[in-house]
């Protein structure tokens, strides 16, 4: 017999008739609830729970706490209805408490019930109005469904309580970069940066938000210095425009070197010819008409990819080749025609 086993049966099969006690029946079941949980045995915990609410010798102050363990452990198996009656049932037993209104959140937001998750969130923040973890929770969930003035607010509300909390700054962070406020989140970024420097994330939000404010060099000093670890197509795509700004070519050249290596190449077409971008402006055509190639290779009818190799090739001399894609360019954007093709 496993360990959780034993402890689940020892929990269901309680003391003997004659010497049995309700208040140890409940505090045997409810430690070992919560330690078949932790071992992630939830099944177990479920069963544990349940059983002894058969007990009507309990009284109501036991009860809520053995139905919240029993619909958590349900919800952890996704039997969202089954959870759902207990974790409604420890709302009724005991309503004041905070908890229960914000278990109950979570399952809604599980069973996608906004409107249920929200109301039970609002209600377990008004009964623990001090309870920053709470008001962070609500603030996500209101971001989830678009209301970010409520979002704002629960978060400010939060910052109020615990200002130099992390989970705070990640908060307000992720709802600024949600609304483009790049300006909004680089305070916070800096702040978890500070805090965790090894967290790749936020290394990556921090150098898109400081790109956004103007601030390239601080943005390559992120980044740069991992551009042949296995960067991600968002951090090299943050270096590239870094680059670009600052006239700097060398990340843009070695994307176009690479191409020999053959595995593990970005399938981003707008990565290859926004480093294109690059080389055309420094004119590198060369190296240019390489990205470009690798551009087109991935999207072949992208005009704006084909107008900007004719532009690389006529530079490089190669008339004949840059007005055979030319009549492509016009069959793929009849609009075209007529117009230069000497601007990327």
């Amino acid at each position: 017999m496993s360990i959780a086993s034993f402890v689940a049966v020892a929990a269901l099969a309680g003391p003997s008739p004659d010497d049995y006690d309700p208040q140890r029946a409940f505090q045997r079941t409810i430690a070992a609830a919560d330690s078949l949980m932790s071992a992630g045995h939830y099944q177990d915990a479920a069963a544990s729970a349940i059983a002894l609410l058969a007990d009507n010798r309990l009284f109501q102050h036991q009860r809520w706490p053995l139905h919240q363990r029993a619909g958590l452990a349900l919800q952890k198996l996704g039997r969202y209805d089954e959870a759902l009656t207990h974790l409604e049932q420890a709302v009724l037993w005991a309503q004041t408490e905070a908890v229960n209104h914000r278990n109950l959140a979570t399952l809604m937001v599980e069973m996608e019930r906004p409107g249920r998750a929200l109301s039970e969130y609002r209600e377990a923040c008004e009964l623990d109005s001090r309870n920053w973890v709470y008001l962070l929770e609500y603030g996500n969930v209101l971001m989830v469904y678009g209301q970010d003035i409520l979002a704002e607010r629960a978060f400010t509300e939060a910052a109020a309580i615990c200002p130099d909390c992390p989970e705070v700054h990640r908060a307000w962070s992720r709802l600024c970069l949600e609304q483009e406020d790049y300006t909004g989140a680089l305070p916070h970024l800096e702040h978890l940066h500070e805090l965790r420097p090894d967290d790749q994330e936020i290394r990556s939000l921090l150098a898109l938000a400081r790109l956004r404010n103007d601030q390239a060099p601080g943005a390559l000093a992120l980044l740069a210095h991992t551009w042949h670890d296995g960067l991600g197509d968002r951090d090299m795509r943050i270096i590239l425009e870094a680059d670009r700004s600052l006239g700097r070519t060398d990340h843009a050249v070695s994307l176009a070197l690479s191409l020999g290596a053959g595995a593990g190449l970005s399938t981003d077409p707008d990565l290859w010819s926004q480093a294109a971008l690059i080389c055309i402006d420094a004119g590198k055509d060369v190296e240019a008409l390489v990205l470009i190639d690798r551009a087109i290779e991935l999207d072949p009818r992208h005009a704006g990819y084909l107008n900007n190799r004719i532009l690389v090739l006529r530079r490089l001399g190669r008339t004949r080749e840059a007005d055979r894609d030319w009549e492509l360019l016009i069959a793929l954007d009849p609009a075209r025609a007529g117009a230069p093709s000497d601007s990327p």
